[in-house]
């Protein structure tokens, strides 16, 4: 018998936390990608059913990303056209959830991939000083 701890990282199903979960997945593998950035700045990676915790995010950066998400009306579009291949934003904020996913066709809201690629260049620079240490 193994005594290992079971303690989740994050448990997303639980947390009281306001986060955004955000990735890609499908194509040939159905491989999806996915992330969690809370509030308070802690990147977090799901691989399988993993999430572990990728480091920190600039609290002035996380402040806007949620700021902006409501300021941009990213809670007002209704978006649901995944592709084949698809990316997605997720919002979990006082105990309501705002899900966009999009792939099959170019968006005609350019505010939804502009906050996608804010989010994704926010993973690339924890990976990169992760890397760095």
């Amino acid at each position: 018998m193994s005594c290992k701890s079971s303690k989740v990282a994050f448990d997303p199903t639980s947390t009281k936390k306001e986060y955004f979960s955000f990735g890609s997945g499908g194509g040939f593998t159905g491989k999806v990608i996915k992330y969690y950035l809370t509030k308070d700045g802690i990147l977090y990676t799901k691989d399988g059913e993993d999430i572990k915790k990728a480091g920190m995010a600039p609290k002035a950066i996380v402040n806007q990303l949620f700021q902006n998400f409501t300021g941009l009306g990213l809670d007002k579009i209704e978006l649901n056209d995944p592709g084949n291949k698809y990316s997605f934003i997720e919002s979990q904020s006082k105990g309501t959830t705002y899900k966009l996913q999009w792939g099959k066709n170019p968006l005609e809201n350019k505010n939804v991939e502009t906050f996608y690629s804010i989010l994704m260049d926010v993973v690339k620079k924890i990976n990169l000083s992760s890397q760095k240490s």
